[in-house]
């Protein structure tokens, strides 16, 4: 086949010529570096070939039209006739060292797929399809002549016939780590940044090809993030100036006050240091969320038009942020996670509804990118998406990372993370930020300690087993504190309770005896859903009595807190719940009792003890719970590692402890996690990051989940109909069935269409763990639906959940 080269495409609307070109033009926009460069110039030269350019017709075809593998078989051929001018070109100063070749040919196989292990980097069957494909087409097709004529990239001609320099390698290339000495030695050495750089490279290829593929030149945050730098900026001027013309302004006020302008002080000068991560240690209820966005605005007008992404711990918190920076600040924010609202998608896909032409389809798909690829300048968003994300070898995960750049990270609650990953993770955002202009700031009432420890006695074996974090964190600089964070814990207006320890172990009967008694309020935070359930059993009988655990919708545990409120105002509640009231909610018991726990999860608890100082100490009674089946509740929720936790606290909280004692006894337990706890290994010990990553395994370690399912039983999630007319969840089986990738607009159209339902039926879904299916109950609909299971109405009760007398279901 002759083929004219200035008419080539790579899609059925778009000249192949054209989207190399703007391909390589938005990655390197995103990352100048010889991996994006050659990554981007050689990804789609695979479709050189006659049944491609058929395909794009329309023309069915069965013959080998496939372009990833000839792609990089192209580039490996470049190479091996240029090698001279290619090591110069790819910064290969060292025979032995072809990483970057080998990153690149990577990224350029694999930019449909996810990274692999790199020792895993092709597969054998379809290397040989290409092999039978080239025997016959090697000669006929001009790759070698559409890089000179028309990408005017000068080089010595190629043709993609098998060659002597890796003939011997075949079926693997040699495109990964397969036991070369020299290059995993290499690699070793700096593990970190090879990871951090194929990862990032290959995020922004993959973002750039979807982007021109599509058409879409609008940059959200490049085009927005000078206004929503200036709005957030009088926002923040214009709250402060409200509160100093209150009038009278309460000591808490001022303390708050005090602690916003010591913490941006404090950034001010350290900002002029190679600094890139940062701590805020204050009490709970000082306003963190304020102080860090002030802290937030003055790194912007030090450093320019940086992004914030702002990550919490769980769902119902990042609700309460968005309110706080779109109602309280005015500042316009997109927050992405499994129920928010994307406003102006919604507002795109209605105009689409009404208005089927290619303008609104394509504003449609344009705000569908951004969500998806975080292409905004302010996201409030989940740790899950966050941490994940870093360590994420998935296409469609990693569309995010090129919109990581840029960025200051407040991360509030960071103690909520695993505590093998407290170092790992700060660590690997110190590296992060110092590679692409970014900030992090780790805020919590809780602060870990994130000092990589001395620990001479495992230190030969680490390191034989390639996991010292001191050799793979080497540039680590922990992060610096910005408040002198005791001198605030020890005044009185944040000393709120006192911790009372009950020697006595207790039962669910002589519990709801102690709070009968109580004159006041009381919050009730238990390890179990069924001692919750348990407890509300026993006192259901008197008035104001609220069950709530995990076990019920979003909606209906919003409207309890929420009629909670309104009663604490002026009668006695007793509110029964798990350890989804720790943090983030905004409510005040002057009295709380709480099943032994590891010491953040109690600070976290006492934290809805006196909130607001109404009192002069409010009181928290902490016991250790023997469950109706004679186990101690404590010990089924915190197991392995935890029991360390569970050990220190039984030795440290005794007798009576009031709020200002605890920054100590904290700073004790941190230090003694960091002596105890192997940094990176997670799931309790079943893997260790560092050691995956120093073997260039990208697929093992993209498996990483933050929330691991092995402890408690697997997950399965139900859609719980509000009554006999909620059709939501038919509605999205309808949506399912309508989805075909055979119509790309179409199938895009669909996917948002069934996102957005996922959105709105999220409020009432609820999730449920069971070690064994057969405990589930009977389902309202035959199959799960994207992932969710219809529960019948008769399975769910607004005062009790989800209803279960199966032992197999606890947590």
């Amino acid at each position: 086949m002759v083929f004219d080269l200035e008419q080539l495409k790579s899609h059925p609307e778009k000249l192949l010529k054209t989207h190399i070109e703007g391909v390589s033009q938005k990655a390197d926009a995103r990352y100048a570096s010889v991996l994006t460069k050659y990554a981007s110039l050689f990804h789609d030269l695979g479709k050189i070939n006659p049944n491609f350019q058929s395909k794009l017709l329309g023309e069915y075809t069965t013959d080998y039209s496939q372009h990833s593998y000839i792609s990089a078989f192209a580039f490996l051929n470049w190479y091996v006739s240029n090698r001279d001018v290619a090591n110069k070109l790819l910064e290969i100063s060292d025979k032995n060292n072809l990483i970057p070749l080998k990153i690149i040919a990577a990224i350029v196989l694999h930019h449909h797929d996810n990274l692999p292990n790199l020792d895993k980097n092709v597969s054998s069957q379809v290397f040989q399809e290409m092999m039978l494909f080239l025997d016959k087409n090697a000669d006929t097709l001009p790759i070698s002549d559409f890089l000179k004529t028309q990408l005017h990239f000068e080089h010595s001609f190629f043709d993609l016939k098998i060659k002597p320099w890796y003939k011997n390698n075949i079926p693997n290339l040699d495109l990964g780590l397969n036991g070369n000495e020299h290059e995993i030695r290499y690699w070793r050495q700096d593990a970190l940044s090879y990871f951090l750089d194929t990862q990032f490279a290959f995020a922004s290829v993959i973002e750039a090809d979807k982007r021109d593929a599509s058409n879409n030149d609008e940059y959200n945050f490049r085009n927005k993030i000078a206004d929503n730098t200036a709005c957030l900026d009088n926002g923040l001027e214009s709250l402060f100036t409200s509160f100093a013309k209150a009038g009278l302004i309460s000591h808490l006020d001022k303390t708050r006050t005090a602690i916003r302008e010591e913490a941006v002080l404090s950034i001010v000068g350290l900002l002029k240091t190679s600094q890139r991560v940062f701590s805020l240690t204050a009490p709970t209820g000082s306003g963190k969320t304020f102080t860090l966005f002030d802290i937030a605005r003055e790194i912007q007008k030090q450093k320019g038009d940086l992004g914030i992404i702002f990550a919490l711990p769980f769902l119902s918190v990042t609700e309460q942020a968005q309110t706080i920076v779109k109602d309280t600040l005015g500042v316009d924010v997109l927050s992405v996670n499994s129920k928010s609202f994307n406003e102006r998608l919604e507002k795109a896909q209605k105009r689409y509804e009404t208005e089927q032409t290619k303008e609104s389809l394509k504003a449609l798909l344009v705000e569908d990118f951004a969500e998806n690829t975080f292409d905004y300048p302010l996201i409030i968003t989940t740790f899950v998406q966050l941490f994940e994300t870093f360590l994420s070898n998935r296409n469609s995960t990693l569309l995010k990372l090129p919109n990581f750049a840029n960025r200051i990270f407040l991360i509030d609650e960071i103690q909520a993370l695993p505590p093998r990953l407290y170092i790992f993770f700060t660590a690997w955002l110190d590296a992060f930020c110092k590679k692409n202009n970014s900030y992090a700031i780790l805020s919590t009432a809780t602060m870990p300690y994130l000092h990589i420890s001395e620990k001479k006695e495992l230190a030969s074996i680490e390191s034989f087993n390639n996991i010292s974090p001191k050799l793979f964190f080497k540039n680590y600089q922990p992060p610096i504190e910005l408040l002198k964070s005791d001198k605030y814990f020890s005044k009185d207006v944040f000393n709120r309770y006192v911790v009372h320890m009950i020697e006595e172990e207790q039962t669910i009967e002589t519990i709801s005896e102690k709070i009968v008694e109580e004159e006041k309020s009381v919050l009730v935070i238990l390890n179990t859903i069924q001692d919750t359930k348990d407890l509300y059993s026993k006192l259901s009988h008197l008035p104001n009595v609220f069950l709530m655990n995990t076990h019920f919708t979003p909606e209906d545990r919003l409207q309890k807190i929420e009629e909670v409120k309104l009663l604490l105002k002026k009668q006695k509640v007793i509110l029964v719940s798990t350890q989804l009231l720790e943090a983030g909610v905004d409510i005040d018991f002057p009295i709380v009792y709480r099943d032994l726990c590891p010491l953040p999860s109690l600070i976290q608890s006492a934290g809805r003890c006196n909130r607001n100082k109404k009192e002069l100490l409010g009181n928290v009674y902490f016991f250790r719970l023997i469950n109706n089946r004679g186990k101690y509740s404590s010990e089924l929720v915190y197991r392995s590692d935890a029991k360390i936790f569970l050990d220190f606290i039984k030795s440290r909280i005794t007798g009576q402890i009031e709020e200002k004692e605890f920054f100590e006894i904290q700073k004790d337990f941190f230090y003694s996690i960091t002596q105890n706890l192997e940094i990176g290994s997670y799931p309790e010990g079943s893997m260790n990051l560092i050691k995956e990553i120093n073997k260039a395994q990208f697929e093992s370690v993209g498996k990483f989940q933050l929330i691991n399912d092995k402890s408690f039983g697997t997950q399965y999630q139900f859609y719980v109909p509000k009554d006999l007319d909620d059709k939501n969840f038919e509605n999205l089986s309808n949506l399912v069935r309508e989805f075909s990738d055979t119509d790309y607009e179409q199938m895009i159209k669909t996917k948002i269409a069934i996102r957005s339902q996922l959105k709105r039926m999220s409020n009432r879904v609820i999730s449920v763990r069971v070690f064994d299916k057969s405990n589930l109950p009977p389902l309202a609909h035959p199959e799960a639906v994207c992932g969710l299971l219809k529960l019948g109405l008769s399975n769910y009760d607004r005062q009790l959940g989800y209803k279960s007398n199966r032992e197999d279901v606890f947590l």
